[in-house]
């Protein structure tokens, strides 16, 4: 059952590109373990145990940190293989302790090039699940990233269609916090962003998914933003989005949005709302977005009732 609670997304990761083993050798040849470590480790495999961090030092973050520079031809390599490492803790924690990231943030806001954008905020988004990290090194540049919504349209013709996704997946992470680093204000575009890309779903999923999603974030905060806007868009996804993982965004945004005691719901909107969830309930599927649209249903019915 939905509850209030604030959804985290974490940063997935995939097998480790030929590219970034390159780097791995290239910058990290003084980390190969010594033959007593390897005896050592070997030792532990025999006993069915597994190798510590200690065993298994892997990267050296100090050593790579200075390739990180818009002077680097190969920089873009070299992100990829540090986005496949930063989903992980042990990395995470070598990297704080590193220049990395803060050579990652001069170069993500000094660069024209949107692949090396888009792999610097995957990054950002996967460090932002520790909160250490977040306050470290999310918090100084957070404005900017909100900065880049204003832009909407100067990331949609970037040339890359991942630029607007990693943004917002960033901001995701970000709002999914108790302290969050940002206020109502540096978010007032995402409505806009959820209705302009709402008709565009099948191809334009992972930014209506990541709109939803902040907008939740946004209610559990008591955090306001444009209403109109949002029941629009949610009238048309309920109309005709079949995906349950959004339709259980939608249901649970418009729940959040009833039940809180610092919106103020729109009832010109309750007919339009009613008739999206009866077309919700037609579909008869037995899952938890036909539970949440049930209460909905009902709590609009007692509005028009009263």
């Amino acid at each position: 059952m939905w509850t209030f609670s604030k959804p985290l997304v974490v940063g997935a990761s995939a097998g480790l590109v030929a590219a970034g083993i390159y780097f791995l050798v290239k910058w990290s040849k003084s980390n190969e373990p010594s033959s007593y470590q390897k005896s050592k480790a070997e030792k532990r495999k025999a006993n069915g145990q597994r190798a510590t961090i200690e065993e298994n030092p892997g990267i050296d973050y100090n050593r790579l940190s200075p390739a990180i520079s818009d002077r680097n031809p190969q920089l873009i390599n070299l992100l990829k293989l540090i986005h496949e490492k930063s989903a992980f803790k042990q990395d995470q924690e070598r990297l704080s302790s590193s220049e990395c990231l803060k050579n990652l943030n001069k170069v993500l806001w000094n660069t024209s090039n949107p692949d090396i954008k888009v792999l610097g905020l995957k990054i950002l988004t996967n460090i932002s699940t520790n909160p250490a990290m977040l306050a470290e090194f999310i918090k100084p540049i957070i404005y900017l990233v909100c900065d880049m919504l204003e832009e909407m349209d100067e990331l949609e013709s970037s040339g890359s269609p991942e630029l607007l996704p990693a943004v917002l997946g960033l901001l995701v992470n970000v709002t999914s916090h108790n302290d969050i680093l940002i206020s109502e204000y540096n978010l007032r575009t995402v409505p806009q962003i959820l209705s302009r890309f709402t008709p565009q779903i099948n191809y334009k999923y992972d930014v209506v998914l990541s709109s939803l999603k902040i907008l939740i974030n946004m209610t559990c905060a008591d955090m306001h933003f444009d209403l109109t806007l949002v029941y629009m868009a949610m009238i048309h996804l309920l109309h005709g989005c079949r995906n349950q993982e959004v339709l259980l965004r939608v249901v649970s945004l418009l729940r959040n949005i009833l039940r809180s005691k610092t919106f103020i719901h729109d009832h010109n909107f309750d007919d339009e709302l009613l008739r999206a969830i009866s077309t919700l309930l037609e579909r008869r599927n037995e899952s938890e977005v036909t539970q949440i649209a049930i209460e909905i249903d009902v709590t609009i019915s007692k509005f028009k009732l009263e």
